[in-house]
């Protein structure tokens, strides 16, 4: 969320009443989306005007700007993927909906760069590439995400492993996963139970996690040595989908991949080369045969 960002990002230049604030705000979004400005600073004992410092230090004009964000992301979480079908189903042009959701995709794919300095990602990186193993967990929508990015990582790589299962990362995390591997969750809003579990055993076990997900404070995002975000958030009023979209999730897989690409080495480019090799031996991708008249080989 992008009010948690800000203040994470100015957190050590606050004075140490407004850095109590935004650990509060950090520590309780849905009191900031429900209560008033003047209850959130009686909880904290503070002037309600320190709210609103902490509102314009983060980069808003107000603290209805500051708080909107909160509102946004508790009203998307009580809705229901049958109600929102239903809104679709209401006043919304055909047009209106596709440029809706097109909006909410573009935004997504901005989110990525805006939230992720490459410094970030390469840090990701490097430690993923220095991993003896790297398990890649994500279930519900997001396993359709962390099968494409095992299968590059695969290509690259060669040690990674697809938890297929929540209970796969037990069996992992006794077969070394856990010293100097790396776990790789990918989960959003709602977030998988037994995603989040799993994650807070690999936590528990010392495992390094690689947190991608919507939020920093994704259950997923707590004790991850790195955590990559994209917003899922944009375009709540009204929904685009009756589905959450996935055109974030994607995309920060894939710039994860590019820099393990770009850091990785003769390694990697000697492994592609061999399997590149292999698969024109083996014919294992369809093409045109010029010789016969552009008839398949």
């Amino acid at each position: 969320m992008e009010p948690l960002l800000r203040l994470q990002r100015i957190l050590p230049e606050l004075t140490p009443e407004l850095r109590r604030a935004a650990q509060w705000v950090e520590r309780h979004p849905v009191e900031v989306s429900l209560w008033s400005m003047r209850k959130q600073a009686q909880e904290l004992a503070i002037a309600p005007a320190t709210m609103l410092r902490l509102a314009r230090a983060a980069g808003y004009d107000s603290y209805a700007s500051f708080r909107a964000p909160f509102q946004q992301a508790l009203h998307r979480n009580g809705s229901t993927m049958a109600s929102r079908a239903q809104n679709l189903q209401g006043s919304q042009a055909c047009e209106q909906q596709a440029r809706a959701l097109s909006q909410q995709q573009e935004e997504a794919l901005r989110s990525v760069q805006r939230l992720n300095p490459v410094s970030s990602l390469d840090a990701c990186a490097q430690t993923i590439l220095a991993a003896s193993k790297v398990g890649f967990l994500g279930l519900g929508a997001s396993f359709a995400c962390a099968f494409q990015m095992h299968y590059a990582y695969q290509l690259m790589c060669g040690n990674g492993v697809l938890l297929n299962r929540a209970a796969d990362l037990l069996v992992e995390l006794e077969t070394g996963l856990d010293s100097g591997g790396v776990l790789i969750v990918i989960s959003q809003a709602p977030y998988v139970k037994a995603v989040v579990k799993s994650v807070q055993h690999a936590v528990q076990r010392g495992t390094t996690v690689v947190a991608l997900t919507d939020s920093v404070l994704s259950p997923v995002a707590q004790g991850a040595a790195h955590v990559l975000l994209f917003d899922s958030q944009a375009a709540t009023q009204p929904a685009a989908s009756f589905f959450h979209s996935l055109v974030g999730t994607v995309s920060i897989a894939e710039h994860v991949l590019a820099r393990i690409a770009a850091l990785g080495g003769k390694t990697v480019v000697q492994r592609l080369a061999q399997l590149e090799a292999s698969f024109q031996r083996q014919e294992i991708y369809w093409q045109y045969d010029d010789s016969s008249g552009g008839h398949v080989s």
